[in-house]
């Protein structure tokens, strides 16, 4: 292979692809990047075996071939100056000479057949179903649910985002079995129906790669879940984990709703959160005629502070784990978000007034 590419170009795809590179791997070849040129093209791809990212640039002249270069091309190639940067790989030792401007390197490459793909099994030609979607619209749906997902490996149906697709309608769900948040997405070109677990540091990595408003095609195997835009693909392995049904955990009736201020109330829960008591971050809600009173205490102190409120129905009190209402409203972009509850031991459900399909379902703390 001997091929030029542009610094800046080379620089920003090797910034996509090194997401998925391996760190520390027991197969030294999962901590390089895979070099594919056709002469006309360069694919450039990585992968740790649970995800894959692959980019496709142009090459305005060279000679087509493979190689596997160590993950460290990706900061020689930044650090170069922004001129052409020539790959020139040496005979059957895949000895590789890297060149711009006045600099050279030398890199040991590796066989490109040593190199894993990651591609549906191959009893699965076909997806079960697939759907178009635009990155604007994915990145929407990923940043209302994501921060729900569980950390703990020990809950690994907890540690995705469970998608189903019926019609054109998306939905996505997330829990750590103390929070849940769902919301929908519209869809385009579908095909087939079903539902899938996606792991959500696999879909972490995604919403940073697509970062335009491209449209998406997502396509859904027995084993892999993938995303392809212009010129980057994405490509997960899914859990195979029993997600719990949502629809059974969400309240179908509601005592008392409330609307308040989004912005007022962030900053209210987050002034609390400076005192709130012990590992479970405890806040008190009182919400009542017009008023919302916000309590929290521990061994350096208390506050209280008063907020206005639209209440329709009845009131009550009702003590939440604060870290887990401030990751929503965070998120939230409308002006105003409503929280809907029954009493102070069943859940209480927020919503965005700028997304009232959006769901965030959390559990009180019993007193």
């Amino acid at each position: 292979m001997n091929i030029s590419v542009p610094q800046k170009v080379l620089a920003e795809q090797l910034q996509i692809v090194s997401r998925a590179i391996q760190q520390r791997s027991p197969i030294p070849v999962l901590e390089g990047v895979l070099f594919s040129s056709d002469k006309h093209k360069l694919t450039l791809t990585a992968t740790n075996l649970e995800m894959s990212i692959s980019t496709v640039c142009q090459v305005p002249h060279g000679e087509g071939g493979q190689v596997v270069l160590p993950g460290k091309i990706t900061e020689i190639v930044r650090r170069l100056p922004q001129e052409s940067v020539s790959i020139h790989v040496r005979g059957e030792n895949l000895l590789t000479e890297i060149t711009g401007g006045q600099s050279e390197f030398e890199l040991y490459g590796f066989s490109a057949a040593d190199y894993p793909a990651m591609e549906p099994q191959q009893s699965a030609s076909a997806p079960v179903c697939s759907f178009a979607l635009t990155a604007e619209e994915l990145r929407r749906a990923l940043r209302q649910t994501l921060f729900a997902t569980s950390q703990d490996e020990g809950k690994p149906a907890f540690t995705g985002v469970y998608f189903t697709l019926a019609g054109k309608k998306l939905t996505l769900a997330a829990s750590d079995t103390f929070r849940l948040a769902v919301t929908h997405c519209f869809v385009q070109n579908t095909s087939g129906e079903g539902s899938f677990l996606v792991p959500a540091k696999t879909l972490q990595e995604a919403a940073r790669i697509f970062t335009d408003d491209a449209v998406l095609q997502a396509a859904v195997y027995p084993n892999l879940f993938t995303l392809a835009g212009e010129n980057i693909r994405f490509s997960s392995r899914l859990l195979d984990e029993k997600f719990p049904e949502i629809e059974r955990v969400i309240p179908q009736k509601y005592g008392g709703r409330a609307i308040i201020a989004t912005s007022a109330l962030l900053q209210a829960l987050e002034r609390a959160s400076l005192l709130a008591e012990g590992t479970n971050n405890v806040v008190y809600l009182s919400l009542g005629d017009g008023l919302m009173v916000i309590r929290a205490a521990s061994k350096y102190g208390k506050i209280q502070e008063k907020l206005p409120l639209v209440l329709q129905g009845e009131g009550v009190e009702i003590a939440f784990n604060v870290r887990f209402l401030l990751d929503m409203l965070r998120v939230v972009e409308g002006e105003e978000c409503s929280l809907e509850f029954t009493s102070s031991s069943l859940p209480l459900v927020m919503k965005d007034a700028l997304y009232p399909d959006w769901l965030y379902l959390v559990l009180p703390i019993k007193k």
